[in-house]
């Protein structure tokens, strides 16, 4: 995490209103942060410092599983809340959660002003509203998967985790995510190379033919 000079702090205030969500001013609590592709965002199980507004960016969520695997639960696309529900509930720790881009946050400090946010309605009343819709969301993400082909999920899949071009995740988590069997996968990964579609490399698949895959999965 890097935090961003606070030179230009003032112009994301001015371009996001934060102070919106809140009956108080929680600019003195705020400061604006940086995760690289990769970074670990919240890490599992510990107890979070910041409740973070992501301005821009996606995140992916994920379960360590006792065996050793990991459990890929969601994706976080910006304008977002993360942990929310850890400031909600005090005894719940962390979810894994890792930068898939960069990400740019809001980190507000919660040892700092945790309690007067919990005690601010007009905060309290916006945070029911963006649960509501982020449950809604999950429930069209569980219908959708059962309801168009692997093809087409795959290839939505691959353009909203890719960076740079390359897409690098690992297929066990994606089957896994995808509701699919892992031989599956790779068949429909076999064919979008097959198809010239993406190109196997040493740090994962590069996409060669962007609009194509955004074509198969537009199909949705």
């Amino acid at each position: 995490m890097k935090r961003i000079n606070s030179i230009k702090l003032n112009d994301y205030y001015n371009h996001f209103l934060l102070q919106d969500y809140f009956s108080f001013d929680i600019r003195p609590y705020t400061s604006v942060v940086r995760f690289e592709p990769n970074e670990v965002i919240s890490q599992e199980g510990s107890k979070p410092t910041y409740l973070y507004y992501m301005l821009s960016g996606r995140a992916k969520l994920f379960l360590s599983q006792k065996k050793g695997s990991i459990l890929l639960i969601n994706f976080l696309s910006a304008p977002c809340f993360i942990g929310e529900m850890e400031l909600l509930d005090k005894e719940k720790s962390s979810d894994g959660i890792t930068a898939v881009s960069a990400c740019i946050c809001f980190a507000v400090k919660i040892s700092d002003c945790g309690e007067k946010m919990l005690n601010d309605t007009i905060f309290l009343q916006y945070l029911c509203r963006f649960l509501s819709h982020k449950a809604i969301g999950n429930t069209y993400h569980y219908s959708k998967n059962q309801s168009y082909p692997l093809r087409v999920r795959l290839a939505s899949f691959i353009l909203m985790t890719s960076i740079d071009g390359v897409y690098r995740e690992q297929h066990t988590e994606v089957a896994e995510f995808l509701g699919v069997t892992y031989r599956h996968l790779l068949f429909v990964l076999a064919e979008f190379v097959k198809e010239g579609l993406r190109l196997k490399t040493d740090g994962g698949y590069r996409i060669n033919k962007i609009e194509e895959l955004r074509k198969t999965a537009e199909t949705q």
